[in-house]
C-alpha cells in the first residue's frame, strides 16, 4: 500500500509545487509538509480535506487506500499553467505561473462543493 507521504509528494511533484507553496495553500508551515512527506507525522482530517480539495483527489486516492486517478482539478491545472491570461498575470505580478494556476484550480474545486449559488 502507498503511504499517503508519497502519494502527497507526488501529487505536489506532478502540479508544480513546492513544499512551502502546499504549505501556504492549507494554512501550515513548510516544515509540516516535510514532515508528513516523510511519514514523521499525519495531518488532521480538516486538512486532509482540504489537500484532497487542493489536488482534486478523493480521501481514498490522498491516503493510499485507492490509486490515484487523473482528476479533473488537475487536468484544469495543467491547462491553466499554458493559459495566456496566466502567463501574463505572471508576468505582470511576478507570481510563478504555477502557482496561479494551482490558486485558481484549488477555488474551482471549492466552488464546486460552494452551494451558497444554489
Amino acid at each position: 500500500m502507498i503511504r499517503f507521504g508519497d502519494t502527497l509528494k507526488q501529487l505536489r511533484q506532478r502540479m508544480g509545487l513546492r513544499q512551502d507553496d502546499v504549505a501556504r495553500m492549507v494554512g501550515v508551515e513548510r516544515s509540516t509538509v516535510a514532515n508528513w512527506e516523510r511519514g514523521v507525522k499525519q495531518p488532521s482530517l480538516e486538512t486532509l480535506v482540504k489537500l484532497s480539495q487542493l489536488f482534486g483527489v478523493s480521501l481514498d486516492e490522498l491516503v493510499g487506500v485507492t490509486e490515484v486517478t487523473t482528476s479533473s482539478p488537475l487536468s484544469r491545472y495543467c491547462s491553466l499553467v499554458s493559459d495566456p491570461l496566466v502567463k501574463l498575470l505572471a508576468e505582470r505580478t511576478g507570481v510563478p505561473a504555477k502557482n496561479i494556476a494551482a490558486f485558481i484550480a484549488a477555488l474551482q474545486v471549492s466552488g464546486d462543493a460552494c452551494s451558497c449559488d444554489r
